[in-house]
């Protein structure tokens, strides 16, 4: 069956400005994120071999869990003022390659993902297999048979290919249970509060036994305490939280497959990489479909001080 690679824009476009050391293009802008994007999305596109690309972006209007959860990502820091100019170039690299971006305000780009998912996979026209870059662990609760989210590493280097094995490997549960699970942790770097005392291995051994969170309030009288009275005094901030994690597969965005088909225009994609000074990701393009005169004007523009950065990468 043919793949669909879904890119979670917001979270590797972060990853990747934390991960690379401070660059600049020849007008001293930097372009560190656009460059651990682009190496990241070369990597994706090598190991998963798709027929179809889409990538999703948030927008910076409220989304219905900052209605619902007025503290949502509340507590997280102003971004670096060099982080969100480099955005529309990591847009016009996605442009160059002709991957179609998905942004809807109200909305975090994982539940766009979710719906493109949801809607590929159940398609019975028009079916593909799933694959989810993201380093976002709430995109775990997408996997079953048709879907798997591909995690990159802090380094970009390494990634992690997470399949419903995988999954049960590492956390003890089903895919469908990390909603339940992340619900009685918690997520700080969401400001999503979890139950006071529940750790990731209560919280698995709990959901083991009882199977979903609603199950589990039912069942509280078998629960030995301390940890009776930590559930009682936290089920609704459980609840409550499950409504902040669990991914929006409704979202009315238009979705034709077709319409995400991967045929780069490799001579455009080359020209960017040139235009952003990227020498590095030049050399790990396809040479045949470029002329070298083209390459060799576009390199010259890239200033001495640049070009030393990227090969330091």
């Amino acid at each position: 069956m043919n793949k669909l690679l879904l890119i979670d824009g917001n979270n590797l476009f972060h990853r990747a400005y934390h991960a690379i050391p401070h660059l600049t293009n020849k007008e001293g802008e930097a372009t560190n994120a656009v460059f651990g994007f682009s190496n990241m999305l070369i990597k994706a596109i090598g190991e998963v071999s798709p027929r179809y690309v889409a990538c999703a972006f948030d927008t910076q209007a409220p989304t219905f869990r900052h209605i619902e959860f007025e503290k949502y990502k509340a507590q997280r820091v102003a971004p670096p003022p060099d982080l969100y100019p480099q955005l529309p170039k990591v847009k016009k690299v996605l442009d160059a390659y002709g991957i179609k971006y998905f942004e809807k305000e109200g909305y975090e780009a994982d539940d766009l993902l979710a719906t493109i998912a949801e809607r590929v996979t159940e398609s019975k026209s028009h079916r593909a297999k799933v694959v989810i870059l993201s380093g976002d662990r709430d995109c775990l609760q997408l996997v079953d048979g048709n879907i798997k989210v591909q995690a990159p590493g802090w380094n970009l280097k390494e990634t992690t290919l997470y399949g419903a094995r995988q999954v049960k490997e590492k956390f003890g549960l089903e895919p469908h249970q990390m909603v339940d699970y992340k619900s009685l942790t918690g997520d700080p770097s969401d400001n999503v509060p979890g139950i006071l005392g529940v750790g990731p291995k209560t919280a698995s051994s709990l959901l083991q036994k009882y199977h979903t969170l609603e199950n589990l309030f039912k069942k509280l009288a078998e629960i030995p305490e301390p940890l009776k009275s930590k559930l009682s005094a936290g089920k609704d901030i459980a609840l409550a939280a499950k409504k902040l994690i669990e991914l929006d597969r409704n979202v009315a965005i238009g979705i034709q497959l077709s319409e995400l088909k991967f045929k780069p225009n490799w001579d455009q994609v080359r020209a960017e990489f040139a235009d952003l000074g990227f020498r590095s990701i030049l050399a790990k393009l396809p040479n045949g479909e470029v002329s070298e005169g083209t390459k060799v004007s576009k390199e010259k523009k890239t200033n001495r001080n640049n070009q030393h950065q990227l090969e330091l990468i």
